[in-house]
């Protein structure tokens, strides 16, 4: 089948009509009649049903405008990487990343990274609840969760483990915490949970049997991590925090309690999110490359 062709139709598909798709490429609008018709011949299908001002997708129309939406993208992507062999990156890379982990760590590698490849335009969105990647535009994602979303390509980068921490100040106050029962009195800070009830199960890394279910109400809540180590570095309670949280400029000094036991968190791992394509650019493939070795690194120090 010819490619020309295909590549034809889509622009038709997506200028919405011939006579527009005719002044964008060039062509009569007869020109461009003729080759649909061509294409439909080759293809053995009606493509279009077309009225005197407008016209619609056969079922076919769709499959076609589908498979040559990626055959002309993976084409794209595969000239550019081969124009790009010894040369300077250049291009465009849209990320978006959850806003308390990346203004914590990644803002500052995405500017590393900005620096490094001049020619890349780096496009950064802090949003924790992007779902749909095409109706964002974004090419890239950083997400934390227990199950990656199975219509993408998610690459497992590295656990999140979940602590309980609070500052030297609320400890002088309120300490001391030898056990988990002894949370029941204290006053915590936390993301939001459904029930707007927190029930923690903490499990003691020596003695599996060693199990104890905490539920309690936080007097705090917050989807904003950065928002919530402020509030526990001023003493305003005990933080349900991610593991990486204390080694954030902003939240040095947190104090790590009940250490002895392990914390189940609601999201327990780090994933690079991108689009099916067989065929990244190279922009986008060398931002994925230093992400998962800055983050593979950095998860290192939080054990």
């Amino acid at each position: 089948m010819d490619l020309n062709l295909i590549g034809l139709f889509v622009e038709i598909v997506e200028s919405r009509s011939l006579s527009a798709a005719a002044r964008k490429l060039g062509m009569t609008r007869a020109n461009i009649s003729q080759r649909l018709k061509l294409l439909e011949r080759e293809t053995g299908a009606q493509l279009l049903r077309r009225s005197t001002r407008s016209f619609e997708l056969t079922q076919a129309g769709h499959t076609l405008y589908e498979c040559g939406q990626r055959m002309l993208e993976d084409l794209g992507t595969a000239r550019a990487s081969i124009d790009s062999l010894g040369q300077t990156l250049t291009g465009r890379v849209r990320i978006s990343v959850p806003t308390g982990f990346g203004r914590m760590f990644i803002g500052s590698k995405l500017l590393e990274f900005a620096r490094m490849h001049p020619g890349i335009a780096v496009n950064v969105t802090f949003n924790n609840r992007i779902e749909d990647l095409i109706a964002a535009e974004v090419d890239v994602a950083l997400r934390i969760t227990t199950t990656p979303p199975l219509d993408y390509v998610a690459r497992n980068i590295c656990s999140i483990d979940w602590n309980l921490y609070a500052s030297a100040d609320y400890m002088q106050k309120h300490g001391p915490i030898d056990s988990p029962a002894d949370l029941e009195t204290q006053t915590l800070v936390a993301s939001p949970y459904p029930g707007r009830r927190v029930t923690m199960t903490l499990t003691h890394r020596q003695d599996e049997a060693d199990v104890h279910v905490i539920t309690m109400q936080p007097a705090l809540q917050s989807g904003d991590y950065p928002f919530l180590a402020e509030a526990v570095c001023d003493g305003m309670g005990i933080g349900l925090l991610p593991a990486y949280v204390p080694y954030a400029p902003m939240s040095r000094g947190l104090l790590r309690i009940l250490p002895q036991y392990r914390v189940a968190g609601q999201q327990n791992t780090l994933y690079i999110v991108t689009l099916p394509n067989r065929y990244p650019s190279p922009a986008t493939r060398a931002l994925i490359d230093y992400l998962q070795a800055e983050i593979v690194s950095l998860a290192q120090t939080w054990a």
